[in-house]
């Protein structure tokens, strides 16, 4: 009986570091792939207001997002003069293991 519980007793050890490992590799791959996509979107921001909102380098932005595995919208102002546009990034990150995907999304301005 008493090497029962001392299985019993490294099998849940076992589990319980698993988890732990499981979270922290997840934990650190989402960061990973949140800060790259927060920098190609603040790239984005800076080639859009360099190209004055050209639709050239828009078009431009929006191949290079989605060779990258993410999903580009510039929305510009309706007036002619106006060279704001809000601009979305979104991305989807999918946890190891359980497949569980969960989508993200960075917005901001460029003008």
């Amino acid at each position: 009986m008493i090497h029962i519980r001392g299985i019993l007793s490294h099998f849940i050890l076992l589990l319980l570091l698993f988890i732990l490992m499981w979270t922290g590799v997840t934990y650190v791959s989402q960061n990973i792939q949140y800060s790259s996509a927060k920098m190609f979107f603040g790239s984005v921001i800076q080639r859009l207001e360099d190209g004055y909102m050209d639709e050239k380098v828009v078009t431009e932005c929006m191949e290079r997002a989605e060779k990258n595995g993410y999903q580009l919208l510039v929305e510009r102002g309706s007036r002619e003069q106006t060279r704001d546009a809000k601009v979305r990034l979104s991305f989807s990150f999918t946890f190891p293991i359980i497949q569980k995907t969960k989508q993200y999304r960075i917005e901001g301005y460029a003008r």
